[in-house]
């Protein structure tokens, strides 16, 4: 497991400190479930996005990642030798 660092409010900071109360839990279980559950949950895409998340979009970014995986690009040093490769 990797370690976190949040930042919280004070009036936020209350809240956790009231419901560990109640619910007799620490303050970081409390946090570890609710980001647990945030993570499960399907959130839509944000506004002006959803083209991202298309199945052609997100099969291109595939096959991206695994050209780059096996070392399929061309990097250059100047604008003019990109350029000049497309010639």
């Amino acid at each position: 497991m990797k370690a976190i660092s949040l930042r919280i409010e004070e009036n936020q900071y209350e809240r956790l400190r009231l419901a560990s109360f109640v619910d007799r839990r620490p303050i970081s279980e409390i946090i570890r479930e609710a980001i647990e559950d945030y993570l499960q949950e399907k959130h839509p895409p944000k506004p002006g996005q959803e083209w991202f998340w298309t199945e052609a979009w997100q099969a291109a970014e595939r096959e991206v990642e695994a050209d780059l995986a096996a070392g399929r690009y061309e990097t250059f040093d100047t604008m003019e030798d990109f350029l000049a490769s497309l010639e």
